[in-house]
């Protein structure tokens, strides 16, 4: 069985808040909005690759937008992943699981 205690999530209502608490926290992982209020997830995701401390940290995309040019804008900027809405749930989790490995309990 796959279970992820070692995963927290932490959440911000908006792209500038989540950029602070990026910057604070140096999470593994940020899962990333497209549509955001105030500042789109795109910009978000430049913005966190201009910070040295954010940089690298691997930002998955979750959106609504499934058009290929959209998907490809997104990882041609860098994103590590594209997911669409619906979320197809197998495919989010081999997407985190490829950055943070589940523990395996046997």
């Amino acid at each position: 069985m796959n279970y992820r205690p070692n995963i927290e999530l932490i959440s911000s209502a908006n792209a500038l808040d989540g950029i602070k608490i990026a910057q604070s926290h140096l999470p593994d992982l940020i899962l990333m909005d497209i549509h955001l209020p105030g500042l789109d997830g795109l910009e978000a995701f430049e913005r966190l690759k201009g910070i040295s401390e954010t940089k690298n940290i691997p930002v998955i995309a979750l959106t609504a937008d499934a058009m290929t040019i959209d998907i490809k804008k997104a990882i041609d900027l860098g994103f590590h992943s594209y997911i669409t809405k619906p979320i197809d749930v197998e495919k989010f989790i081999k997407s985190i699981d490829s950055i943070i490995p589940p523990i395996v309990n046997n």
